[in-house]
């Protein structure tokens, strides 16, 4: 029973000193009170966005209960990625032991990731330690906006635009150590690819006079080059599309059935989904003669019934692209089937497999997988040739129109691009802009620049900045400054005069809306 009760009163006594917050010191039989620290900060409680190249400062307030005594406290900042997706186990880095938290977000911190940061505070006399976590989230401020190419003397550089018209510089240069020589186009998905070579998401390829490179969507860094996307790289590299076409939309959102590259005038295929692994781009794709005598315009569109659809400019035909055939091991170009074209005596319908002019350019209508095709005759005569991507049993017909337009100066054009929201065709020669109405084969409305202004690079872009609607965004270079001209077109397409222009670019190359 003795026993018992002594036990009984050790514990009392244990228990009585962890509640009382004292200790004893070892030279008296008196307690000492141990020193406790609150931590509070307002902006602990809300997410802290803070965007690459930005500072994170933070500093909380410290309440004592010993009076101020910040030089007998330690402190440790500590950091790790707060993603649902990542194991509790995330790795922890210690960033500082400073009271005050003050560092630079560089590129190591992940676009689009959640961290938290937290603060502990020691006491170093009684070892008692508190804490206060911060979530803050690493913002994409290049996430909408327009991406700019530009050429400074044969090497690449990208700018950004962002939706209040201020611009950015040397995104490239800033982000990557190797030189972009010969910079040529800029390719952006609007979609999620899966190749399963990196993470689902967006793809985004500079082309460029050796080659081209994939870049992270997010962060314009390097990823990959050229060669290292293809199964067997290209024996001369001389990129002019690598792009995926969608066929399907599921949910609302589109879906890539298809990767199209052209180097050389020949046609590499990429078929997401079609077997398991990695995906890359196949072997040089043979014709209907099972060789590979052909030369291929710059241009790629595609529908729900013909993934890809692309024209020769050598047998002056269209051909659809079967994304896989086994030997070899490479897509195919093939002709289009029996009842989807004509060829008969009516001049408003032409043959795809048989049309015998040149591609100069080709881009959307204001109707859904439906494309314009401008092509030169041999009589050096501009022609307009619309077709479908898209046939059904009740209209099998995939050929539409073929039009001798009425478009001064077309087929010496330097930049174009048609609007997806009314039936207009804009394009440039020197510093004159011009509508062209696809419906009333005429030239609607023009616009001059200043005489020493060239338009180099033009986009339509349906999706709005801040609202304001539909843009044609134009650039320009006068010899030393680049420009970019935004027009925003009304319902039939009017460009009027521009509404916001931002300067201070070198030769803009090409321009592409990121969303």
């Amino acid at each position: 029973m003795k026993i018992k009760y002594k036990i009984l009163h050790v514990i009392l006594l244990v228990v009585g000193s962890a509640i009382t917050g004292c200790y004893k010191d070892d030279s008296t039989l008196d307690t000492i009170p141990v020193n406790t620290v609150e931590i509070s900060d307002p902006a602990n409680l809300t997410q802290i966005v803070k965007f690459q190249g930005d500072s994170l400062k933070l500093k909380p307030t410290l309440s004592q209960s010993l009076g101020s005594r910040i030089d007998e406290l330690e402190f440790k900042w500590i950091y790790y990625q707060n993603n649902g997706s990542i194991s509790l186990a995330s790795p922890r880095f210690e960033v500082s032991n400073e009271y005050e938290l003050k560092i630079a977000i560089s590129n190591e911190y992940v676009l689009g990731e959640p961290y938290v940061f937290r603060l502990e505070v020691k006491d170093k006399k009684a070892g008692v330690a508190s804490y206060i976590n911060y979530n803050v989230l690493i913002g994409n401020k290049y996430g909408v906006g327009w991406l700019i190419l530009e050429d400074k003397a044969g090497a690449g550089d990208l700018s950004f635009i962002f939706n209040d018209y201020t611009a950015e510089h040397q995104v490239y240069t800033s982000r990557n150590t190797a030189v972009l020589r010969g910079p040529r186009k800029l390719e952006i998905t609007p979609f999620p690819v899966g190749d399963e070579i990196s993470a689902t998401g967006k793809r985004l390829y500079i082309l460029a006079d050796q080659g081209s490179q994939e870049y992270n969507y997010l962060t314009m860094v390097k990823k990959f080059d050229y060669s290292f996307l293809f199964f067997k790289a290209p024996a001369s590299i001389n990129p002019t599309v690598m792009t995926w076409t969608s066929q399907y939309t599921y949910s609302g959102v589109r879906s890539p059935s298809l990767g199209i590259a052209i180097n050389g005038g020949k046609l590499h295929s990429n078929l997401v989904g079609g077997f398991p692994g990695i995906k890359k781009w196949g072997d040089v794709a043979q014709n209907p003669q099972k060789n590979q005598n052909y030369d291929l315009a710059p241009f790629v569109v595609g529908g729900t019934t013909f993934p890809a659809v692309v024209y020769d400019n050598l047998d002056k035909r269209f051909y659809h692209v079967q994304a896989y055939n086994p030997s070899p091991v490479a897509g195919t170009l093939e002709p289009f089937p029996t009842g989807t074209t004509s060829n008969v005596s009516n001049p408003a319908i032409f043959d795809m497999n048989n049309v015998g002019m040149t591609m100069i350019f080709q881009d959307s209508t204001e109707v859904l997988h439906e494309y314009n095709a401008i092509m030169k005759s041999e009589d050096n005569l501009p022609y307009m040739l619309r077709y479908k991507t898209v046939n059904t049993t009740t209209a099998p017909i995939i050929t539409i129109q073929k039009l001798l337009m009425n478009a001064p100066d077309i087929l010496s054009y330097s930049a174009a691009a048609a609007s997806t929201t009314s039936p207009s065709l804009y394009y440039a020669k020197g510093n004159i802009i011009r509508r062209y109405e696809t419906s009333s084969n005429t030239v609607l409305e023009t616009y001059s620049f200043p005489a020493n202004e060239t338009v180099t690079a033009m986009k339509y872009a349906r999706y709005s900045q801040g609202g304001q609607g539909s843009k044609l965004v134009v650039a320009t270079w006068n010899g030393t400054v680049g420009k970019v001209y935004f027009f925003t077109t009304g319902p039939t397409g009017a460009m009027g005069s521009y509404t916001n222009v931002v300067g201070g670019f070198a030769k803009i190359v090409d321009l592409a809306y990121k969303y």
